[in-house]
């Protein structure tokens, strides 16, 4: 991916950092640092640089574009994603924020861009967005019911709580008594 050039520049304006120099349009890498990712190289971005002192500006394309890239590099849900789950599962922002123990309006900052969730919260989110009745289990505060949250389902109370999990995702073999995922795996390293 790269950027393509701003069309509203600066180009040829005085330097309002040291009033010496003029802005030249030109690209540079630019190091991101995150909670998730020690540190992202957004390559080719445009910014101002001063001729004289070499202060650079961003242009608000720019700032976009870095945006985009860090979503991109750190698995990162969109606010318009993050609108278009919330929307299918029938919730409102608050609702929402309400359902996943956040505070009140931090579901709505992430859908309007101003602030952004974890890598790990964007994977939950994916998965209750996958799996209404998961989001469902999670909305009615299940667990609740149930007085342990380590309990051992039966095959039955999965397939009725998750009927696509356990029709689409996981064989049948996962509900035998000494079910042993690892050798599934064992065959390929004989």
């Amino acid at each position: 991916m790269s950027q393509t050039k701003p069309t509203d520049t600066m180009a040829g304006q005085e330097c309002p950092f040291c009033a010496q120099g003029v802005f030249k349009s030109c690209q540079v890498d630019y190091k991101a640092t995150t909670p998730d990712e020690p540190e992202i190289i957004v390559k080719g971005v445009w910014v101002e640089k001063c001729s004289s002192c070499g202060e650079m500006v961003f242009p608000p394309d720019s700032s976009d574009y870095i945006a985009q890239v860090i979503a991109e590099e750190t698995e990162q849900l969109t606010p318009a994603q993050l609108k278009e789950i919330r929307e299918r599962l029938g919730v409102d922002q608050t609702q929402m924020s309400e359902i996943l123990g956040l505070g009140d309006r931090t579901y709505h900052r992430w859908e309007k861009g101003t602030q952004y969730p974890s890598r790990s919260m964007c994977y939950y989110i994916r998965i209750l967005g996958r799996f209404q009745t998961t989001f469902d289990w999670l909305k009615k505060r299940e667990w609740r019911k149930d007085k342990a949250t380590t309990k051992i389902m039966s095959r039955d109370e999965i397939e009725y709580r998750f009927p696509d999990y356990y029709r689409n995702i996981r064989p049948a073999s996962v509900f035998e008594k000494d079910y042993n995922p690892a050798r599934e795996f064992s065959s390929v390293f004989q």
